[in-house]
């Protein structure tokens, strides 16, 4: 975060030139993370009236992955330091969002991934297709895009000599800690009522 007072002084602050661009600040930053949470929403409205066959090795995924996601939520909360941002957008805020940004390279994106290539190839059968998954892959994707979009802008930040976003970069930060800890909440969600929920 930037110290309040840092800009007091009038000097124009320049960023060094890297490699990477900084996402362009847009009331819009989060219309996918809306997007994302809409279809979430629709899916469980489905009905299911007959509780699907499970191969022994679905069910074991099912167990591994529900594991996995009573362990990821300390990462959910994590992700909640755009509080922080909001209440006090200083150094200890900034850390805590590095914190954040940790956890989710880590170990959620790392969850995400085998959830994606392991748990829902092996679900497709059972449920009749891919297109019954294909809600939970745009999750997926939308993570993944968020987590990007906070890495720029730490990487932003610690190259800046004054070692801070400025305001426009914090307001699209804090609105992907917002977006991520949307569509994380009700992924997870989503995958306790339509997959966890196939297993004792």
């Amino acid at each position: 975060m930037r110290p309040a007072g840092r800009g007091s002084s009038g000097r124009s602050r320049t960023r060094p030139c890297i490699t990477c661009r900084a996402p362009s600040p847009s009331s819009h930053a989060t219309e996918p993370a809306r997007a994302v949470v809409l279809n979430a929403l629709r899916a469980l409205r489905d009905d299911r009236a007959a509780q699907p066959v499970l191969k022994p090795a679905t069910e074991a995924l099912i167990h591994r992955f529900a594991a996995e996601h009573d362990d990821l939520q300390d990462v959910l909360e994590a992700v909640r330091a755009a509080d922080r941002l909001s209440d006090n957008p200083g150094p200890e805020s900034l850390a805590a969002v590095r914190e954040a940004h940790r956890l989710v390279t880590e170990q959620l994106l790392p969850h995400e991934y085998a959830e994606e290539h392991q748990l829902y190839p092996a679900l497709d059968p059972t449920l009749s297709g891919p297109e019954a998954t294909a809600t939970m892959s745009r999750a997926h994707a939308e993570i993944e895009r968020l987590a990007r979009r906070i890495d720029v802008h730490l990487t932003l930040t610690e190259a800046d000599a004054d070692g801070g976003p400025v305001p426009e970069q914090l307001d699209d930060l804090r609105a992907c800690l917002y977006g991520l800890h949307t569509v994380l909440r009700l992924h997870f969600t989503q995958a306790e009522e339509n997959y966890f929920s196939f297993t004792p």
